[in-house]
């Protein structure tokens, strides 16, 4: 499913749905397990602070990444809103780039909302998850 992501903010609609992460070439090898649970997003149209189409991207759910330190399941929540603004051209988006302090979409034809969606996962989990102190596993190195 594709959608205009020009007409969605024009029109202030929303698309929503949810991911399972597993099922994803780009996140399975994130994941340390199936889960049985999928992350719920949704795309609103919108503008950003001066006006331009943008879109607001929402994901949310638990993602069961691994503890880098002890290796074993950490259920890992995803809370995350970003607005992208939306860019006709790739001259436009260069623009944006260097004025904004904002992600850019270049948005020429039709997206794949799963695609925006993947990528804002991609964004928002941690290069190197760990269980907080005390709760993990592994013991921590230079205590006795």
């Amino acid at each position: 499913m594709q959608f205009s992501a020009h007409r969605l903010a024009r029109e202030g609609g929303t698309l929503a749905g949810t991911l399972d992460p597993a099922a994803s070439p780009r996140l399975e090898d994130r994941l340390a397990e199936r889960s049985a649970n999928g992350v719920a997003w949704s795309i609103t149209g919108t503008t950003d602070a001066v006006g331009r189409p943008a879109l607001a991207i929402e994901v949310s759910g638990v993602m069961p990444l691994a503890c880098q330190r002890c290796l074993q399941p950490l259920a890992w929540t995803v809370d995350q809103r970003t607005v992208v603004a939306l860019a006709g051209s790739e001259v436009e988006a260069d623009a944006l780039d260097g004025q904004i302090d904002a992600e850019v979409v270049l948005a020429t034809g039709p997206l794949d909302p799963i695609e925006l969606v993947e990528d804002e996962l991609l964004l928002t989990l941690p290069y190197a998850p760990t269980h907080p102190v005390g709760e993990c596993a592994a013991p921590l190195i230079g205590t006795r």
